[in-house]
């Protein structure tokens, strides 16, 4: 037979159990406190528009970060470099990037090598032929060694990593989303990296389709290693 169980007029039921009347405004209030902290999740405690950190990979942020110097002094067995990312939505493409802008680093230390060459080869072009500097051939150097080195690197190895979680919203209306900030630690050893600016010039030399920096950069070469 079907029946309908008729709540006591003294308060809410709670299975066989009332609740007296006196605890409703209690119980109001705490649901309305639960409701807000729910809802204030929603919103970075910095406030719109700034990163709020949610997790880390380490406690503490490696010292190569912002002192690769004084990691390269106390580690000169190998030279290091340091990609970074910021806002990668996930860590396997912060990790892939922040390599990445790694290797770039080296190709592009090694692009300053060549034109600090350049400036030492043109230097005593002038002394033996009264030619100096052009800053458009300087250029064009430099770009064609750092290329040549960006297809040229061996050996390089991912020696630390670290890593933060944000998590941020930009307006009231739109919900929160996650980001990551990456930063890898790569080396290479000594030898290679050496290796590598000659190589690099000897392919820019072979690349070269103007004959004038083809003998800049064979002179370049031939002052490499002395």
């Amino acid at each position: 037979m079907a029946y309908s169980r008729r709540i006591p007029s003294g308060g809410a039921s709670f299975g066989q159990k009332s609740l007296p009347s006196r605890y409703l405004p209690i119980l109001s209030l705490a649901t309305l406190a639960l409701l807000s902290a729910c809802s204030s999740l929603s919103t970075p405690p910095g406030g719109l528009g700034v990163p709020h950190l949610e997790a880390r990979s380490s406690k503490n942020r490696p010292v190569w970060i912002d002192s690769l110097g004084q990691w390269q002094k106390d580690h000169p067995g190998r030279e290091y470099f340091v990609g970074t990312t910021t806002k990668e939505p996930d860590q396997e493409s912060g990790r892939t990037d922040a390599y990445q802008n790694a290797i770039r680093s080296i190709a592009e230390r090694i692009g300053e090598r060549a034109r600090s060459l350049y400036r030492e080869t043109s230097s005593r072009n002038m002394d033996e032929t009264g030619s100096g500097m052009d800053m458009s051939v300087r250029r064009h150097v430099t770009s064609l060694v750092t290329n040549e080195a960006s297809a040229r690197i061996s050996g390089a190895r991912v020696e630390d990593y670290f890593w933060q979680k944000f998590w941020e919203k930009d307006q009231e209306d739109q919900p929160p989303y996650s980001f990551y900030k990456y930063s890898v630690l790569v080396s290479i050893r000594k030898d290679l990296y050496d290796a590598l600016l000659r190589k690099s010039l000897e392919g820019a030399r072979q690349n070269a389709s103007d004959p004038k920096v083809r003998s800049l950069l064979e002179r370049m070469i031939h002052n490499s290693s002395h």
